[in-house]
C-alpha cells in the first residue's frame, strides 16, 4: 500500500504540472529529472509487486473497492492498460529473472505525450556474461497525467537475436513445407476418388448392358417358342380339316391365319 500511495502522489504531481503547462506563456520543461526518476521507479516497482506476488488485476480491483478506490485512482491508468502492462512485464521476467532495480531513465516531452524510457536490471545473465536488462517505455498524456501504455522489452544479445531469427525462419519454412505436403496428399486423394467413381460408373454400365442382353435373349426365345407353337397348331388344324373331308393328306389345305380367343 505504501507504493500505491506513492504512485497516487506522483500521479497528482504529474497531473498538476500538466494542467499548469497548458499556458502558452511558459514553454520550459514542466518535469524535473528527479520527479521523472521517482515516478518511473514507482510505476515499475508497483507492476513488479503485482507480478511477483501473483496477484491479478481483478484481485487488486477487489482490494481497492474496499477503500472506495479504483485502479485508475491509484495507478493513474485504465484497467485494460494495467492488464496489458502486467502481462507484458510477466513475459519479460521469464528472461530477466527478477527485478533488480533501474539502471537509467530518460524522457522526452512534447505537447502530445510524455515518453519515459528506463533500463531495468534483472538477476539472470545473458550469454555474454552481462546482467540481463530490459527497456521499459511509459507513455503519459500531458493533458490529464494518465498513463496510456507501459511496455517492457528484454534486451537480447546479437547472437540471441540471430538465433531467434534463424529459428523463426526454420519454423516458417517448415510450416510451409508441411502445408505443401498436406496439399499434395489431398490432391492425390482426388485422383483416387476419381478412379473409384469411374470404376463404379463402368460397373454400372456393364451391368446395364448385361441386363439388356439377357432381356433380348429372353425375347428371342419367347418369339421362337411362339413361332414353333403356331407351326404345330397349323399342322394339327390342317390334318383335322383333311380328316373331316375324307382326304388322305393335308397337303391341299392351307391355313392362312389363326385367331385366338381367350
Amino acid at each position: 500500500m505504501k507504493k500505491l500511495m506513492l504512485i497516487l502522489g506522483m500521479m497528482t504531481c504529474l497531473a498538476g504540472l500538466t494542467a499548469c503547462g497548458e499556458s502558452n506563456v511558459v514553454k520550459e520543461s514542466r518535469f524535473s529529472a528527479e520527479m521523472i526518476q521517482n515516478a518511473t521507479d514507482s510505476y515499475v516497482a508497483a507492476i513488479d509487486e503485482l507480478t511477483a506476488e501473483g496477484r491479478s488485476v481483478d484481485d487488486l480491483k477487489t482490494m481497492l473497492s474496499q477503500y472506495n478506490m479504483t485502479i485508475e485512482d491509484y495507478y493513474g491508468m485504465d484497467e485494460e492498460v494495467l492488464r496489458a502492462a502486467v502481462d507484458n512485464y510477466s513475459i519479460a521476467l521469464k528472461d530477466l529473472g527478477a527485478y533488480a532495480g533501474i539502471e537509467n531513465v530518460t524522457y522526452e516531452e512534447s505537447d502530445e505525450e510524455l515518453l519515459i524510457e528506463a533500463i531495468i536490471k534483472g538477476t539472470n545473465k545473458a550469454p555474454d556474461g552481462n546482467v540481463r536488462t530490459a527497456n521499459v517505455k511509459i507513455n503519459i498524456s500531458p493533458k490529464d497525467g494518465k498513463v496510456t501504455s507501459v511496455l517492457t522489452n528484454v534486451n537480447f544479445t546479437f547472437g540471441e537475436m540471430m538465433e531467434n531469427a534463424g529459428m523463426n525462419t526454420l519454423l516458417g519454412m517448415g510450416t510451409v513445407f508441411v502445408v505443401l505436403i498436406i496439399l499434395m496428399f489431398i490432391i492425390s486423394l482426388f485422383k483416387i476418388v476419381n478412379n473409384l467413381q469411374n470404376s463404379a460408373a463402368d460397373k454400372k454400365t456393364a451391368k446395364a448392358e448385361k441386363t439388356d442382353s439377357v432381356d433380348k435373349a429372353v425375347a428371342q426365345i419367347e418369339a421362337n417358342e411362339q413361332t414353333q407353337d403356331d407351326t404345330e397348331l397349323i399342322a394339327v388344324i390342317a390334318a383335322a380339316i383333311a380328316a373331316s373331308e375324307g382326304a388322305a393328306s393335308a397337303d391341299g389345305y392351307v391355313v392362312r391365319s389363326i385367331r385366338r380367343r381367350y
